[in-house]
Parts: C-alpha cells; structure tokens; sequence
C-alpha cells in the first residue's frame, strides 16, 4: 500500500493549526536539508531505532532488531521500557544509566511475565491492578540511604523498591515497568503487540486508530503524550524505521515528539501559538506539509512530520551532537563557512565547547537545572488533573516526609 499522503488531506490535517510564516517553513526546510545530509540513516541518530538496538548505546537493554521490525511482543515491550527512561535527561546520561544495568537487571525490568509473577508473589495489596499502583502505591527513596522505600509498608520487601534504584531516576520511577505490564493484563491481552492491535481495531479511520493506540500505551505510569509518540512513530514510521511494516491502517504522521529541544526551535523560527502539546504539534504538522522531503532524499515520503520534528530535535541538542563524531560542530569554524545563512543563525553549537564534564552514572544525584523534578512545585501552581495526578500529588506529600528522591 502507498503510504503517501494526499497532499490535500495534509493540508486539511494542518488547518487548525497557526500557519506557519514563509520565512519559518525556510528556515525549517534549511535544518531539515542539514540533518538528512548529516544524521539521517547513521547508527549514531538519537532516538531512532538504530540506537535502540545497539548494544554498545544501550548494553544489554538494547532490542534485537529482527522481533522489532516483526513487531513481536516482547521486543515492543523492551523497547517501551527502554524508551520511557528517555525523558527530563539528556540522552547520554540516560544510555549511560542503560548500559551499566546488568543482563539480569535488563531482564527483570522488561520481561513481561516476569514482572506479573513478581506482582502475584507480592503481599502488597497496592500493586496488584493499575489504578491502585499509580494512586495508591507511594513508592519513593529513601534520601539518605538512596533505596527503594515507600509510607504504607517499609519493612515489605517489594520489587518496584530495587527496580527504582536500579532505574536511577526519581523515586517513583520504579512503578513503570509494572505499571505497563499491569497494562496489557488488564487489556485481557497476550503481549503488548496484542494490546495495540485491540486499540486499534476498536477505532474507525486511520487518525483514530493512531490515538487509540496512544490513549492505550498511556494507561501507564510516566508515559505521556511524548513517550508514547516515541514509542509508536518508531514502531510505524516507514522512513524513521526502514523495514517497519503492519502499521498501514494507521495515520503514523500523527506521533509526533514534542520536547525541549524542539521546543527551543520553534522558539527560534518565532512559534507563537499555544504551549499545548496538540498545538506545537499540529504546527509542527503545518510545517511539514510544506516541506517536500522526496526533494531532498527521493527514497523518503514527501510528507513526513516526525522526520521534521527529529530534525529539530538533533539540531538543537547541543549534549547529543557533541557525542557524534561525525557532527559539523567538531569540523568548527570550517564546516559554518559551509552551511546556509539560516541554519548558521540559528545553530545553538556555533561556541559551544566541544568537551564538557557530565555527572558520571552513579554519583550523587545533581539533577539538571531544567530537570522538573529539581524545582519544588510553587505554591500557586494550579492543581493536576489527569490519571496521574493522585500519585504525582501523594509522591509531593511524601518527599514532604521523607526528602526528596
């Protein structure tokens, strides 16, 4: 089947978004042009699946490429796992906290039915369905011995406890292994492959199909609209994973990534709509509909937002591309000569020094200034909604007791 886009129902698609100005799709097809020629199709692209599967980025987290591209289901659900540590971080501090877990660790966070049997075996009431994990289960750590611990019961030796300090994030993190396998079970589904192709089949047209499969993977614990267009968009999209097929019946155009790198594009090309993720990305959409990719490398779809928004992204993380050695900052002041008037303009790595000191996996927790987790919430932040809330809100009373994570 002909996965191209009707430019019509392209255009259609990005009508309720703000137009995006001539000058903004130029310099957007200029970045765009610099990461084909650049980053796409290399091992070394962040947040592709090549970097998921390699075993030197990811140690032994990373997925066997064969049950990925067959969309088998445990592969989709190592690959979810892995996934979800990629937020509020930058990438290379969270390949790092990968690589240094153990193959027994890396099973036990990502085997399905093994993370079931461990909630089975459990004596905590707290953990056995999801909503009672995400609202009741108040996992945390302890802030002078940096173990899992929780409120309701201390003393109770718990796997969510070890898998929080392994995981190396906030308190809470633990949950999300669980929490997605919790998922599926409740889903009365076999695997996590299983669990999309009932979300599928429940919805009508090829966008709805695309959001049921988001609502569907967002159930779990810390995976929000991004992670889960992370997750879906590397499983879909024929360009950003040659040889992903199955997924035909769905609007794949429709995940796309919004994080604070593009965030800061869009800043840059002077994005002034609404800060909601469903506008940024519809704008993000607008823009590509106007961009022609097959210009640039004919082996791709004309329209393709998510290849858009990578773009973006790698443009603008200044930690990701001084990691890759083929990336034009480390050829500085020779390759800006080279470059566009556009993409010098708005090139964040121009001075910025080719070496920096990151916080080495295991030392004591110095969370990122942009980190959300380092800023106590203001007093008056408006209160959250949303399935999560509860549990954001008890983990808040908690760090109020025992310190935070």
């Amino acid at each position: 089947m002909d996965l191209e886009a009707d430019p019509g129902k392209a255009r259609g698609r990005a009508e309720a978004a703000l137009a995006p100005t001539k000058r903004q799709v130029a310099r957007t097809r200029a970045v765009v042009d610099w990461y084909l020629n650049t980053h796409y199709g290399r091992p070394g692209d962040p947040g592709t699946a090549a970097m998921f599967c390699d075993p030197s980025r990811l140690g032994t987290f990373a997925v066997q490429r064969e049950p990925l591209l067959a969309g088998e289901g445990a592969a989709l659900f190592q690959l979810l796992i892995a996934l979800a540590m990629f937020q509020r971080r930058q990438d290379v501090q969270i390949a790092a906290i990968l690589r240094s877990l153990g193959p027994d660790q890396a099973a036990e966070l990502t085997d399905q039915r093994r993370l079931l049997a461990l909630v089975d075996a459990s004596a905590c009431d707290k953990i056995k369905s999801v909503d009672s994990l995400i609202y009741s289960c108040d996992l945390a750590k302890n802030p002078d011995t940096k173990q899992g611990t929780c409120l309701s019961r201390p003393d109770l030796a718990c796997h969510l406890k070890r898998h929080t300090v392994w995981m190396k994030r906030y308190g809470h993190f633990g949950k999300v292994p669980t929490s997605a396998a919790l998922v599926v079970r409740e889903a009365a589904a076999r695997d996590l492959a299983d669990l999309l192709r009932q979300a599928r089949a429940s919805a009508r047209g090829r966008l709805a199909r695309a959001k049921a499969a988001e609502a569907a993977l967002c159930r779990s614990w810390r995976v929000s609209d991004k992670i889960a267009a992370m997750f879906l968009s590397l499983i879909s999209n024929p360009d950003l994973t040659p040889g992903i097929s199955g997924w035909e019946d769905v609007d794949w155009r429709y995940y796309v990534v919004v994080d604070s790198n593009v965030d800061l594009f869009l800043t840059a090309i002077g994005y002034r709509g609404t800060k909601t993720y469903a506008a940024r990305r519809a704008f993000i959409q607008a823009l590509s509909a106007q961009i022609n990719l097959q210009a640039m490398n004919r082996r791709l779809r004309r329209d393709n937002p998510r290849l858009v928004q990578q773009a973006m992204f790698l443009f603008m993380s200044a930690a990701n591309r001084r990691a890759l050695p083929h990336d034009c900052m480390h050829l500085r002041p020779a390759s800006c000569a080279q470059c566009p008037k556009d993409v010098v303009a708005l090139c964040p790595v121009r001075s910025a020094p080719l070496r920096r000191r990151l916080p080495l996996v295991g030392a004591a927790p110095q969370p990122p200034a942009n980190d959300a987790a380092s800023t106590p919430a203001a007093p008056s932040k408006p209160l959250q909604t949303g399935p999560n809330a509860g549990a954001m809100r008890l983990q808040r009373r908690l760090r109020g007791a025992v310190g935070t994570p």
